[in-house]
Formats: C-alpha cells, structure tokens, sequence
C-alpha cells in the first residue's frame, strides 16, 4: 500500500526509539546491500541506517512509500513463513530508480535455559 512520508515519518520514530532489529536491503543498477541493522536517525531529508560494520544515509527528497505487512499476503504458504520472520516493512522508491526495503525482524526468542537441578 503506497502511503505517505508522514505515515513513514511514524514508523521510522518507532524504529528509532525502539531499535528493532531491521533487514536492509539496498537495491540499485550497480549495487545489491542486504544487512541487519538499525535505523540510528532521520530528518525529512535523510534516513541514516547502521549495522555492526557499516553505515549509510540515504536522501529521501522524492521518494515514494510503499508499506507491506505480512498478515495480508494472499498466499497462505508465503503468509506464514513471512509473519513469522516479519512484523512489518516498508519499501522506499527512490526517484533516481533505487529502491531500500526495511522489513521489522520478529525479536528472536531466547534460548531456554536449564535451570534444572542436578
């Protein structure tokens, strides 16, 4: 669903404040970056993403929005396998032909621990 940068504006301070885990993934004519990361600032001009070993700010001046939550996929197969990677995403279109994709990593789930007595 094509939505608006104050719609976008939302979600990314939610990113902000919250710092999920995000898979990011770059693409362009000469370039394709897939990471995890997170979303560390943006201003009406720019989004500025991080990740262990890298960094990057992109220029949002043009860009379209395109919002995507798993639950409403058609297939039922694809539904499931992505809701339970996914919370929600969101695709940026950017005017010189680029295109980011942020989708929201489900928290991984702690490994049990054996408090068991011996």
């Amino acid at each position: 669903m094509i939505t608006s940068f104050e719609d976008a504006r939302l979600l990314f301070g939610r990113w902000k404040e919250d710092a999920p885990e995000l898979r990011v993934k770059l693409l362009s004519n000469s370039l394709i970056f897939e990471a995890t990361g997170t979303l560390a600032d943006f201003t009406i001009q720019a989004l500025h993403l991080t990740g262990p070993a890298w960094q990057f700010t992109i220029p949002l001046a043009g860009a379209q929005y395109i919002f995507s939550d798993p639950r409403e996929i058609a297939v039922r197969s694809v539904r499931e396998t992505e809701t339970a990677k996914y919370e929600m995403g969101l695709a940026l279109e950017l005017p010189n032909g680029d295109r980011l994709v942020l989708l929201e990593l489900k928290p991984r789930e702690k490994p049990e621990e054996d408090v068991s007595a011996e």
